[in-house]
């Protein structure tokens, strides 16, 4: 079983930015063919669990990201749609973050010290507003 998803991994990690989401889809719709029906149903139940848990836990402390970003990816198996949408946004995360790294690299001390104290507060306010969301 491992073995079969580290194959997975690599070819989707070996496919072009920008098309990667759409080939697995249209590998996907091939290979659907031959899987029962239990099988058919399996994956789009367990991607729905994970993205449904992902924004459980982005209002309390846990992965909620994360499993926001897997949920989708296994959805957009069998969503052409979703598959777009998702190639799109990679393409555009990854310019943000080439550009982010450049600033990163040539910011002063005081602009990357600026940054981080921003991100702790924001990441503490949206902590206190999920907790005070679910808890009150």
């Amino acid at each position: 079983m491992f073995q079969g998803l580290k194959k997975e991994w690599k070819a989707f990690k070996a496919s072009r930015p920008g098309k990667r989401f759409q080939e697995r889809y249209e590998k996907s719709q091939q290979e659907r063919k031959d899987q029962p029906w239990y099988a058919r149903f399996a994956k789009p139940l367990i991607a729905l669990v994970l993205i449904a848990g992902g924004i459980v836990l982005c209002f309390i402390p846990g992965p909620g990201i994360p499993l926001l970003v897997i949920g989708a990816g296994l959805f957009a198996d069998y969503s052409l749609v979703l598959a777009k949408g998702l190639d799109w946004t990679e393409v555009r995360l990854r310019k943000f973050f080439k550009w982010a790294k450049a600033w990163w690299k040539h910011a002063s001390l005081l602009a990357r010290e600026g940054v981080v104290a921003a991100g702790v507060l924001i990441a503490a306010a949206l902590g206190y507003g999920g907790y005070r969301f679910l808890i009150h």
